[in-house]
């Protein structure tokens, strides 16, 4: 992710979206096929058949594909790609609009799952102490053995000790770069 890591290109990224995706297709599931859309107006589609090789952006008309193409350029895309991670290739100038149009795309792409990822942390720290990083949308969960809720426990001092005891058990024992990614507890009158 290039372009997600700057508020200028999350700025960019929001502006495009993605329709019909189609995720794990072709050779070890590695493809993706979508839909892309500039501020609402349909482009045309991507496709990566998950086969090696380069990627296919198909524009609906040769017009939206110069209405894109200037998006790209008037946004600095390929010097905000250079600055986070692309400095390999010496300048700027040397990444295509295609390369361009692809980063983008597939940051949309990214988006997308980092906001599914974000509600399902939200729906497992109801009930659940959860361990991750900010590296990767990955973590671990640490609960109760009963269906209840954080909230449901808390509702008695008794519960609130109960969970304060398995979060400072837990804190104590992080690995470096770890941290607790629950915002949920201080409001349920756990003491931090």
């Amino acid at each position: 992710m290039t372009l997600l890591k700057t508020e200028e290109g999350k700025e960019i990224v929001s502006r495009v979206t993605l329709k019909k995706v189609k995720l794990n297709i072709g050779h070890d599931l590695a493809g993706m096929f979508a839909e892309f859309y500039l501020d609402g107006k349909k482009m045309g589609y991507f496709s990566d058949d998950g086969y090696g090789g380069g990627t296919e952006i198909v524009y609906n008309d040769p017009a939206l594909q110069t209405i894109f193409e200037e998006f790209l350029k008037e946004n600095n895309v390929a010097q905000i790609m250079f600055d986070n991670g692309w400095d390999f290739l010496k300048d700027a100038s040397k990444i295509d609009l295609h390369t361009q149009a692809e980063e983008v795309i597939n940051e949309a792409l990214n988006a997308i799952q980092l906001e599914k990822a974000n509600k399902k942390l939200i729906k497992h720290c109801l009930s659940n102490i959860c361990i991750g990083n900010d590296e990767n949308s990955s973590y671990r969960m640490i609960g109760f053995k009963s269906k209840q809720t954080f909230k449901e426990i808390a509702a008695t001092p008794q519960g609130r000790g109960h969970i304060e005891a398995l979060y400072f058990k837990y804190k104590s024992a992080l690995e470096k770069g770890e941290k607790i990614l629950n915002t949920n507890l201080e409001e349920l009158g756990i003491k931090l």
